[in-house]
């Protein structure tokens, strides 16, 4: 059975705002190559006070629409932030529109911390645009499932 993120998104706060957390099965394109749709699950947690660069964070457009990405850069009163799949910056997000931190990437029946040796490479090399974009030109966005 499917679930609307827009009919759990109550849930999912009352349950990080209790210091629970709550996965979910991410839908899309936008974080590949690290998260896959249809393979991994994410975990998520309650959202610090001060969210840092190289965070994967679920939001809300203000359209409504929800989704991860990754913070690029913070500034003052907003955030920078793009999917691994893109190269075009997204402005503007603020911190009322965060609604949980991705905490662990599960797959193949395993968990793993954010905070693992993996994905802290990944995040140094991925997280440079100029290398993303030296990728795309010469693979077309085609990727190995490496992680």
């Amino acid at each position: 059975m499917e679930f609307r993120l827009k009919d759990m998104e109550p849930v999912i706060r009352e349950v990080l705002n209790s210091d629970g957390t709550f996965c979910l099965y991410p839908k899309g394109t936008s974080m590949l190559p690290l998260i896959w749709e249809k393979r991994d699950y994410i975990r998520l947690g309650k959202a610090p006070e001060q969210l840092k660069r190289m965070d994967i964070i679920l939001y809300q457009r203000e359209n409504g629409a929800y989704v991860l990405h990754r913070i690029l850069k913070v500034n003052k009163d907003e955030y920078i932030l793009c999917g691994d799949n893109q190269l075009a910056l997204e402005y503007g997000i603020k911190r009322e529109q965060v609604i949980g931190v991705v905490t662990a990437i599960g797959r193949k029946g395993k968990e793993r911390s954010i905070k693992a040796p993996e994905f802290r490479i990944y995040e140094m090399i991925w997280g440079n645009l100029f290398i993303r974009k030296i990728y795309f030109f010469v693979f077309k966005h085609r990727y190995i499932r490496w992680l």
